[in-house]
C-alpha cells in the first residue's frame, strides 16, 4: 500500500468547531444527585443513540466576539432542547474536551456546570425530538451501570464526569463539584481515556496514512488483562502517548498482555517493535504479518490464527481470518461486548482500498460478509469512529456498484484499465489516477475468476469481456 500512501500530502486532522454543553443537576431530598440526559436521535449525525448532556455548536445569537459566547450557548442549547433554563451568569465553567481525530467532524466543546430545583423537571416531549428525542433526570451511579450492561450508550467524554458524580457525596457544594470536574476535564483532555465500551479502550495515534485519515486507533480491550490493538505510529511523541496511558491503565491494577496486530501495512505495525521492547511484552500476529514485522532481537512473537480464542479474563477475543485487503489481516469477534475490531475492512472516513497485487477483491467481500454473519452490533475499525453493523452491508453494496460499474466500462473490444476506470470512477474524476486504476484492476481479477471478464493473452493492460457474456449482451 506504500504507493497509496506516497501519492497524496498526508491529511490534517478537522478543525474543532466551537461548542459548549451544560453538565444539570438536582439534588432530590434525601437521594443522589440526578443528571439530565438527552438521548440523541437516531438521525443525528453526531453520535445518534448516545445519552449526552444538553449543548451544541456556537452560533450568532451566541455573540462568539463577546465574553461569555460559550456560557451563552449553554443556556440557550439547554433552552431550546429540555424547555428547562438556567442563566448564563449562573454555570460555573469545569473545562474543556476536544473531540479525537478518530472523528470526522470534530468540536472543541467547553463545559459547564448547573443546578436546578429538587422538583424541575423536563417535558415529557422534548422540544427539539429530531435531534434529542428522550429527556431524563438520573443518578450517575444508575447510568453508568446501565452503560456497563450495554444497555445504554455514553459518550467518552461523559464518563470520568458520571464516576466523578457518582463518587459524590450528596451535600457535597455545587462548587467543590465544580473543582473536581475541572481537574478530570482538563486530566481527561490532556491524555484521554476514550472508552466507548467497558473494558475496550482506544487512542488515535498520528500514522502516515492513506487520506482523509490521519490517525490509526489503537484499541485496547481487556478484563483482568488488556491487549494493544496496531501501534502503527513510529513518531517518538506519539508513542510515549500510548506509553503514558498503557501505565495509568496498569496502575490501576490491569496488566499489558502483549501487542497484537490486524495486518501487516505501515500504519498499523511501526511502532509494534519498539513499544514491545519497552514495555516488554510479545507481539501477536497472522504469521503472513509476522514475516513483514522482522521484529528485531529481544522483541518475542507469537502466531495467532483463525479460531484461536485470546483469553483476558472476563472478556475474550475470537480470531477470524479475514483476508482481502492483507493476506494476513485478522479481526476479533468481542462477544462480551457486542462488537467486532475490525480492522481496515471498513472504515469511518473513506472506502477501504484493495491493492490489486497484496490484497483480494473476492477475499474481501467474503471477509465482510463474515463479520456482517457474527451478528455483532458494533464494528470497531482502525480508522474513524465506531460503527453500526449495518455500515458494513453498505460497504457491500458500495462494492457491489462499483463493481457494476466496471463491468458496464467492459465491451467485447479489448480495453485499457485506465479507459475502464475512468468510466467507473467517472463521478470521482479528482481521485488520482494511480488510485482509481488500481482499484478497478482488482475488481476486473474479481470479474475474472468469475468468468465474467478476461485479459489479453500478451497485454496484462488490456480487458474484455469473455465471449459468451458478450453475445447474451449484444441483443440489449
Amino acid at each position: 500500500m506504500s504507493g497509496y500512501v506516497d501519492l497524496a500530502p498526508q491529511a490534517e486532522a478537522p478543525r474543532p468547531r466551537e461548542s459548549a454543553l451544560g453538565v444539570v443537576l438536582r439534588r432530590p431530598a434525601g437521594g443522589p444527585i440526578e443528571v439530565l440526559f438527552g438521548r440523541r436521535s437516531p438521525r443525528s449525525r453526531f453520535m445518534p443513540g448516545h445519552l449526552a448532556f444538553p449543548g451544541g455548536r456556537l452560533d450568532e445569537a451566541d455573540e462568539p466576539a463577546r465574553d461569555g459566547a460559550h456560557a451563552r450557548c449553554a443556556s440557550r442549547e439547554l433552552l431550546e432542547e429540555t424547555g428547562l433554563a438556567i442563566p448564563a451568569q449562573d454555570w460555573l465553567a469545569v473545562g474543556e474536551r476536544t473531540t479525537p481525530p478518530m472523528f470526522p467532524v470534530r468540536f472543541r466543546t467547553l463545559f459547564f456546570v448547573g443546578a436546578l430545583p429538587a422538583g424541575a423537571q423536563p417535558p415529557a416531549a422534548p422540544p427539539r425530538p429530531e435531534e434529542i428525542d428522550l429527556l431524563r433526570f438520573a443518578p450517575a451511579g444508575v447510568v453508568l451501570k446501565e452503560w456497563e450492561r450495554g444497555q445504554a450508550l455514553v459518550p467518552p467524554p461523559c464518563l470520568p464526569i458520571l464516576r466523578t458524580l457518582a463518587a459524590a457525596d450528596e451535600r457535597e457544594p455545587l462548587a467543590s463539584l465544580a473543582e473536581r470536574l475541572l481537574a478530570v476535564n482538563h486530566e481527561q483532555d490532556e491524555l484521554p481515556q476514550i472508552e466507548f465500551q467497558p473494558g475496550i479502550w482506544v487512542l488515535p495515534v498520528r500514522t502516515r496514512t492513506i487520506p482523509p485519515a490521519t490517525h490509526t486507533n489503537v484499541w485496547m480491550p481487556g478484563g483482568e488483562r488488556f491487549v494493544l490493538f496496531d501501534p502503527g505510529s513510529d513518531r517518538p511523541e506519539e508513542l510515549g502517548r500510548l506509553r503514558r496511558l498503557v501505565d495509568r491503565r496498569r496502575e490501576g491494577g490491569v496488566p499489558l498482555e502483549s501487542i497484537v496486530l490486524t495486518h501487516h501495512h505501515p500504519d498499523h505495525i511501526s511502532g509494534a517493535a519498539a513499544l514491545a521492547r519497552t514495555l516488554d511484552v510479545p507481539v501477536a500476529a497472522h504469521p503472513r504479518t509476522l514475516e513483514t514485522l522482522a521484529a528485531p532481537a529481544g522483541v518475542a512473537t507469537r502466531e495467532i490464527r483463525d479460531g484461536d480464542v485470546i483469553d483476558l479474563g472476563g472478556v475474550t477475543l475470537r480470531t477470524l481470518h479475514t483476508p482481502g485487503h492483507a493476506v494476513g489481516h485478522l479481526a476479533f469477534e468481542v462477544p462480551e461486548r457486542d462488537a467486532v475490531i475490525a480492522g481496515d475492512l471498513l472504515s469511518g472516513f473513506s472506502t477501504i482500498l484493495i491493492h490489486p497485487d497484496e490484497g483480494d477483491m473476492g477475499d474481501y467481500l467474503a471477509s465482510l460478509r463474515r463479520i456482517r454473519d457474527t451478528g455483532r452490533s458494533r464494528m470497531l475499525p482502525a480508522h474513524g469512529p465506531p460503527l453500526p453493523a449495518r455500515a458494513v452491508e453498505r460497504v457491500i453494496d458500495h462494492r457491489g456498484d462499483r463493481e457494476g460499474r466496471v463491468l458496464r466500462g467492459l465491451s467485447t473490444a479489448w480495453k485499457s484499465v485506465a479507459e475502464i476506470a475512468e468510466r467507473a470512477y467517472s463521478e470521482t474524476p479528482s481521485l488520482p489516477a494511480l488510485l482509481r486504476e488500481g482499484q478497478t484492476l482488482a475488481h476486473l481479477r474479481h470479474l475474472e475468476r468469475q468468468g465474467t471478464a478476461r485479459r489479453h493473452p500478451e497485454r496484462a493492460e488490456l480487458w474484455a469481456l469473455t465471449a459468451d457474456r458478450g453475445s447474451r449482451r449484444r441483443p440489449a
